[in-house]
């Protein structure tokens, strides 16, 4: 009996020590478990979160996205800040970011429930705005441009602000997220054209921009249209409206296609001179054939040529021989060379030489887009021009502001200084009949006569005399 009591005694204490070991182990391991899970919050949380802002992660906005009901339509905002760069230059990254910090605070403070803001890199956002058409989402972009604008950060005591420019487009039932966004960042674009600091709509226009920029021409394309004789030239007329007579032409590059679709200089431009070195140029039959048809009419009528900034940023230095090269087939003495302000601005010192070498070779030089928010009557002294082209945005707007008050100083210098001014897009009776009070007498426009084909102007030059 003894020796069975013992065994007893024995199995109760082995079950006892299984049963304290198990606890302990089952306890071990919930605690371990109830570990794991507090660290794949914790991770959780870090990774659905950006590590500088109080906005959500890029990671966490495609989740979300791609894990959304069917059914609804959102609200999707593209926010890129304005200028933000130089608040890094000029403050130091430790201000950036924290004026980051305040920016993404304001615009978190601004969300509904079920919105959220994610930072998608840098200094840009994207908004979600739950169940949202796009007037209600343009309406919440106006208020998050005003939020962002009144976010700052003080650096010894100066407030440190910046803007943003928002693109709003909706996101559909079953819309890849990225092509939303393509679409919100064509909107920013067009923000950005119109000054910034404003939410545009990704309208139909808009689409269609979009469409246009995505379908450009390859170099493949371009080369083709010019070996078969695509790319041409047009003209617009150029007045003077005291006697009614065509005393200039502006030749306009374009595009021709087979199927009648007649492209701009916008679509192919670029092309023609990031591939100078690779002869992609001008049509130099069309130029010639251009230039002959007009400098030999009796009287003889100027042609005026663009150059752009871009051609001579890229070619002029590179190319002594590019005056003899652009004269090619053409008269210098009747001939007018346009140069747009913006090249002025952008390298003056290269632009004065080159207008002394065109000059020097017979060529008159223009200064093309006067009034576009670039011009100073003072360039008018420093740089040798023949000719100021009022841009047609000044035109259609001469009774605002001091535009007249420029005008009329801009006619007292001609008076004095020699040179000639020329009114671009004069649309009505009314804008002609105001440069004629002021005493411009060169003008053109839709209202005297829109770009065609050289052929056209010819025989309507003709007729005129």
């Amino acid at each position: 009996m003894i020796f069975f009591a013992v065994i007893v005694v024995g199995l109760l204490a082995i079950g006892l020590c299984v049963a304290w070991l198990w606890r302990t182990q089952v306890g071990q391991l919930r605690a371990t478990i109830d570990g794991l899970e507090a660290a794949n919050d914790q991770l959780a949380a870090f990774v659905d979160h950006d590590d500088l802002t109080e906005a959500k992660s890029r990671r966490y906005l495609g989740d979300a996205m791609a894990t959304r009901p069917p059914t609804g339509t959102h609200g999707l905002l593209f926010v890129d800040m304005d200028n933000f760069k130089s608040v890094n230059d000029g403050y130091g990254h430790e201000v950036g970011d924290a004026l980051l910090k305040n920016i993404a605070k304001s615009m978190v403070e601004q969300c509904r429930d079920g919105d959220f803001v994610a930072r998608l890199g840098g200094d840009e956002f994207c908004v979600f705005l739950q169940d949202c058409d796009l007037r209600d989402a343009t309406a919440a972009a106006d208020r998050f441009c005003s939020a962002i604008a009144q976010a700052s950060c003080v650096v010894s005591g100066q407030s440190v602000q910046r803007t943003a420019s928002i693109g709003v487009t909706l996101l559909e039932p079953g819309q890849d997220l990225v092509d939303a966004l393509i679409v919100a960042d064509a909107a920013v674009y067009e923000a950005k054209a119109k000054g910034s600091n404003r939410a545009v709509a990704a309208d139909s226009i808009v689409r269609e921009q979009l469409i246009q920029r995505q379908t450009k021409p390859t170099t493949e394309d371009l080369a083709n249209a010019l070996d078969a004789g695509e790319v041409t030239y047009f003209v617009q007329p150029i007045f003077d409206v005291t006697t009614h007579q065509v005393v200039g032409v502006e030749a306009l590059i374009r595009w021709v296609k087979p199927d009648g679709e007649i492209l701009g200089p916008d679509a192919f431009m670029d092309l023609l001179t990031e591939n100078y070195a690779r002869n992609l140029r001008p049509p130099l039959a069309a130029a010639n054939k251009l230039a002959t048809t007009f400098t030999q009419m009796e009287p003889p009528v100027f042609c005026a040529w663009n150059i752009s900034s871009s051609f001579l940023s890229r070619n002029v230095a590179d190319d002594p021989l590019w005056i003899q090269r652009l004269l090619q087939g053409v008269d210098p003495k009747r001939t007018v060379f346009e140069i747009v302000e913006s090249a002025v601005i952008e390298n003056p010192t290269r632009t004065l030489s080159l207008l002394h070498g065109l000059r020097d070779a017979g060529v008159r030089v223009a200064l093309d887009d006067f009034g576009t928010g670039l011009s100073n009557l003072e360039r008018l002294v420093e740089y040798p021009v023949d000719i100021v082209k009022i841009d047609r945005s000044f035109v259609s707007r001469m009774g605002q502001g001091g535009n007249a008050a420029i005008l009329k100083a801009l006619v007292a210098m001609r008076d004095s200084m020699g040179f000639d001014i020329i009114a671009e897009g004069v649309e009505t009776q009314e804008q002609l009949t105001r440069l004629q009070a002021m005493g411009i007498t060169m003008a053109q426009g839709f209202l005297l006569g829109k770009p065609n084909t050289v052929a056209h102007w010819e025989r309507e030059i003709a007729k005129m005399r």
